[in-house]
């Protein structure tokens, strides 16, 4: 089995650390980006299975790094990279308007990491599944 490749964005650099040494104790390779504009440099060097984006950020935010990964044009190779968001805001209004703009889950801290890496584990099945085409 492959390496998976798991982008963490993240203006905390605690969480970055986190997230890099548990994910890379479990066997993942671990990108690092440390707010939406270093996060979309990245995704286009690193090339990341799944991206671990939190919302609130300096320059862009989590959702308007969404709306660029999705929908942009210059993007378009990345579009089907899955996200997960991480958010401190709890409203379900917040978790919509993310689901909305296609990210694949929806967290909000703080979070307990067993959660977080099934849910890593269930977004990166998901992706594994061929898809089902019909005519």
């Amino acid at each position: 089995m492959n390496k998976k490749r798991i982008l963490i964005v993240d203006d905390e650099p605690i969480n970055l650390e986190f997230f890099d040494v548990m994910l890379s104790k479990l066997g993942f390779i671990v990108g690092k980006a440390v707010d939406g504009l270093d996060a979309l440099e990245k995704v286009v060097e690193f090339e990341p299975d799944l991206i671990i984006l939190d919302n609130i950020m300096p320059n862009l935010t989590g959702w308007e790094v969404t709306k660029k990964l999705k929908n942009d044009e210059e993007y378009k190779a990345y579009s089907s990279i899955p996200i997960i968001m991480f958010s401190a805001m709890d409203d379900v209004n917040d978790k919509i308007e993310g689901l909305d703009l296609g990210v694949d889950d929806y967290i909000t801290k703080p979070f307990v990491f067993r959660e977080v890496l099934a849910r890593i584990k269930a977004v990166l099945r998901r992706r594994e599944q061929p898809s089902v085409t019909r005519e």
